[in-house]
């Protein structure tokens, strides 16, 4: 399922054991999400590297049956990209194993955490899965395995369409309603102590119910941040300002919806009232604060 970023998005069937004289029902579609550092086109595009290759997984096998990685996780938990002047390709694949699996067990945890929204607003998570290593000289023995191993999450496949087609999916008079619900849900995902750095309208999806009704579903948690214990109320709140998640989905929307309905420049220049407005909720408010980090 195109296109990929940090992950690769897969539409599974699940194979069902079942007696040839049985009548078969349609296998449940379902998607697997799959965090391998070895297919990551976000990854490899930052560090500006190309595929890997046989000879790129062999160095990074010994890298690991050396016994480095424990010392550059602690480099790379305390400075982050900028743990070395020089990345070598053992590095560099030990960064995308460290990146992959951060944002991995971040969607474990954001979707433990809004368990209430599963299949109402956020996909049901059915299962945290580990798939062998494709490289042979990977998973020969049980050090090489832990860092090579591929993460993955089995997920509800929801279809729909995405929320910025909304113009050309849906009729006028459905814009406001499903523009509406998405403003709704992510406010609420809001009130859950992190926040998400990668939101936009192409991750909501809206499907279609009976009746003409709409669903609509947010999908992707892979670049998210906790609260600090050591965040303040006022210092959190100057943080969610600053990302302005509710804003990342308005206001691209109305521009969106604007432009469908004759936007010239950069103002809405048409008569009539637009279909639907973002108005900010401002819960976020308070005083200027300056954030001296990058957690902002």
């Amino acid at each position: 399922m195109e296109p990929s970023t940090m992950s690769i998005v897969l539409q599974v069937e699940l194979e069902q054991e079942q007696e040839q004289e049985e009548q078969t029902a349609p296998a449940p579609r379902m998607v697997l999400k799959v965090y391998d550092r070895q297919f990551s086109p976000q990854l490899r595009e930052f560090k500006e590297t190309g595929p890997a290759t046989s000879a790129s997984e062999d160095q990074f096998a010994a890298f690991v049956r050396q016994g480095s990685m424990p010392q550059f996780l602690a480099d790379y938990e305390e400075n982050g990209p900028w743990a070395y002047g020089e990345w070598d390709v053992p590095k560099r694949e030990a960064y995308f194993y460290a990146r992959s699996t951060l944002s991995h067990e971040i969607e474990l945890e954001i979707y433990d955490r809004l368990v209430d929204m599963q299949g109402v607003h956020v996909p049901t998570l059915f299962a945290d899965v580990r798939l062998a290593p494709q490289h042979a000289a990977a998973g020969r023995d049980e050090i090489a395995t832990k860092y090579t191993e591929v993460r993955a999450i089995l997920m509800e496949y929801i279809p729909g369409f995405p929320l910025n087609d909304v113009v050309t999916e849906a009729p006028e008079s459905d814009w406001a309603p499903i523009c509406d619900q998405a403003i709704e849900v992510i406010r609420k995902i809001a009130d859950n102590d992190f926040i998400n750095f990668d939101i936009k309208p192409r991750n909501i999806l809206v499907r279609r119910g009976e009746g003409g009704s709409y669903q609509v579903f947010y999908l992707d948690f892979g670049e998210c941040r906790f609260r600090d214990p050591s965040d303040s109320d006022e210092v959190w709140r100057a943080r969610k300002r600053q990302k302005n998640e509710e804003g990342a989905v308005g206001y691209i929307m109305m521009n969106c919806i604007s432009y469908a309905k004759g936007k010239k420049g950069k103002k809405y220049k048409g008569t009539l009232p637009l279909p639907w407005e973002y108005t900010p909720s401002s819960r976020f408010e308070g005083e200027y604060i300056e954030l001296y980090d990058n957690a902002g």
